[in-house]
């Protein structure tokens, strides 16, 4: 019988039906994973092992691996095949059970119906080889709680969030129109219209009080797309910054009022900060040094209103620009 048990196992790990002539059939088939929430343990996917009695017609499906693994004829197969099966209902008509190896036992009860109990795992499933059965605890789930905010700490967080505001406009000021599509939409929901106006009334004066800057030097800029500009401009990338007497008469003699198109830490970022600005709008563009900051201004003006009105068709192009006083 060891010889049929053989037989069997090696069909049932590729078949999904094995037909034992004259005694049933071994059936396998996918169990997909499954939680088991009681005792809390993860079951992975598996193939699992029936057994029908009332399947006895031979499919020839068992003689062919008699002969394909003995090299034996039908005949002989066949012979060895019947006196197998002969030895296994020889077995459960003396005792009653069987067992049939790795699989499980067969019972024969007194009207002589066979019955089969697989084993668990039985089968190797070869897709799902390795995996074994986890203890996965279920997360308890909060309590929700609500939050509540006073009033009163409401206000010291705007309070807080505007000084944070306020410093960052004092450092990088700008122009007003960002102020009315960023900061008023933003603080609308906490901070009152008079806050809000106040808040407006500050931003505005800072370009004009960092304008007012005794430090400020202004440096103009002469740039064309031509070669001849191009040698130029290494020229005075090379050359040092201008002096306090040159910038003096300079800014004696140039228009107070600037449109300011970008920002840069350094004379040579603003150098490159031009030929980038170029490629988008060809001008004659002015560096303007205050403090540490260098300024990058595109036109200039001898009246507020002038600039401002000449605000509008450099914004399409550039939208952060903004006026600077000096």
């Amino acid at each position: 019988m060891k010889n049929l048990e053989n037989h069997i196992l090696h069909l049932i790990a590729t078949h999904n039906c094995v037909i034992l002539p004259g005694v049933g059939a071994f059936l396998a088939y996918n169990v997909p994973a499954k939680y088991n929430a009681e005792e809390q343990i993860f079951m992975p996917p598996h193939r699992t092992l029936g057994f029908n009695p009332q399947i006895t017609i031979d499919d020839t499906l068992l003689v062919s691996d008699y002969m394909t693994s003995g090299k034996l004829t039908y005949d002989k197969a066949a012979d060895a095949m019947k006196h197998d099966i002969d030895t296994l209902r020889n077995i459960l008509s003396r005792k009653g059970t069987a067992r049939f190896g790795e699989l499980g036992t067969f019972f024969m009860d007194i009207n002589g119906c066979i019955t089969f109990t697989p084993e668990d795992n039985c089968i190797d499933d070869a897709y799902n080889f390795g995996l074994e059965p986890l203890n996965i605890k279920q997360l308890h789930k909060q309590q929700e709680k609500d939050i509540v905010i006073k009033r009163r700490d409401l206000r010291k967080f705007v309070a807080a969030a505007a000084a944070i505001v306020l410093t960052f406009l004092f450092v990088t000021p700008v122009s007003e129109q960002m102020f009315n599509k960023n900061l008023k939409a933003s603080l609308s929901d906490f901070a009152s219209s008079e806050q809000i106006s106040l808040m407006q009334q500050l931003t505005t004066s800072a370009p004009a009080q960092v304008a007012n800057d005794a430090q400020c030097e202004i440096q103009p800029v002469d740039f064309s797309q031509t070669a001849a500009h191009n040698s130029a401009t290494t020229a005075i990338k090379e050359e040092p910054l201008a002096t306090a007497e040159t910038t003096n008469n300079i800014a004696a003699t140039q228009p107070t009022h600037y449109i300011i198109v970008a920002s840069c830490p350094n004379a040579d970022n603003a150098q490159l900060a031009i030929k980038e600005l170029s490629a988008k709008m060809t001008a004659e563009y002015t560096i303007v040094q205050c403090g540490k900051r260098h300024r990058i201004a595109i036109s200039s003006y001898a009246t507020a209103g002038e600039a401002q009105s000449n605000l509008a068709q450099y914004q399409s192009t550039f939208p952060d620009a903004w006026v600077l006083t000096y």
